[in-house]
């Protein structure tokens, strides 16, 4: 409609143009009239795209708010998930102790039998000490004691110069549980002295680790963890004892070490709870 009218203004305006003195005020009354409806339809046109356009910046305002809230919420999400997994990992760690408690207990059960087993026999009263003699068995009841043949019959075995790496080990523990440290660890020393085949070295390694941290002696506890990783690096306590350690460096404000060791714990025991929680620590980190 709108070229339509505008087709019709075409012959007009050249009408006027060329000869004016040919129009009438009537055909000039059409011209404004048609001219005054253009405007008035290209103003409403505008009116419309504006309508349109605000609509549409309205729509995308919504959408950007619920984005926003999709996001946010998302990133709640997430935060509660690591949270939840954190705190599933560090129950982990705890049932780890718990089970090395148990252990103890176990070793403790393995001491009493060990040292039931090498305590000496009692010797029998009341049984002839010797075999008969040559000449045959004495009668019973007889006074007369056999003839002894100078070397005595009955043996003992000889005790062990001190207890086994069970019985270490659990007193350690114990002495470790009551809060003497000191004792416990001069317990696990020996025990890794004495017996450094046994297969609770490792444990007493860190161990003794364990007491030099809770006197708060940094780095003596720094380099006990390192002991347990470079001597016994596949036992079970190796991925704690270099979780520890990184620990120990970041409560003495040096996180770039610490970011070393959490990276070695995640490198050299990928599939150990202490590597995840390592994770977790160097996204806090960076």
């Amino acid at each position: 409609m709108r070229f339509h009218r505008v087709w019709r203004l075409v012959p007009l305006v050249a009408l006027a143009a060329t000869g004016g003195c040919f129009a009438t005020r009537g055909d000039v009354r059409i011209v404004q009239n048609d001219v005054l409806s253009l405007r008035s339809e290209m103003l409403r046109q505008q009116q419309q795209h504006q309508e349109s356009l605000s609509q549409t910046l309205r729509i995308l305002q919504v959408a950007s708010d619920s984005l926003a809230r999709v996001s946010a919420r998302t990133v709640t999400i997430q935060g509660d998930v690591r949270g939840e997994m954190r705190a599933v990992r560090e129950q982990l760690l705890q049932v780890q102790t718990l089970l090395g408690q148990s252990q103890a207990t176990i070793s403790r059960l393995r001491a009493e039998l060990e040292a039931r087993n090498n305590a000496p026999m009692p010797t029998p009263t009341g049984a002839p000490s010797g075999p008969p003699s040559a000449s045959g068995t004495p009668p019973v009841g007889s006074r007369n004691p056999p003839v002894s043949s100078g070397t005595p019959v009955d043996s003992m075995t000889p005790a062990p110069t001190g207890p086994g790496p069970n019985q270490l080990f659990t007193n350690g523990m114990d002495q470790l549980n009551r809060g003497s440290t000191s004792t416990a660890r001069t317990l696990f020393q020996e025990l890794i002295t004495t017996y450094p085949t046994s297969d609770y070295v490792p444990d007493a390694q860190y161990w003794i680790a364990e007491s030099l941290a809770k006197e708060n002696n940094l780095p003596a506890a720094d380099a006990a963890y390192a002991a347990v990783v470079s001597a016994h690096p596949t036992s079970a306590k190796a991925p704690t004892a270099l979780y520890k350690r990184a620990q120990l460096l970041l409560r003495q404000n040096n996180p770039t070490q610490a970011r070393q060791l959490f990276e070695q714990v995640m490198a050299k025991y990928p599939r150990s709870n202490e590597a995840a929680l390592a994770e977790e620590t160097l996204k806090t980190l960076r």
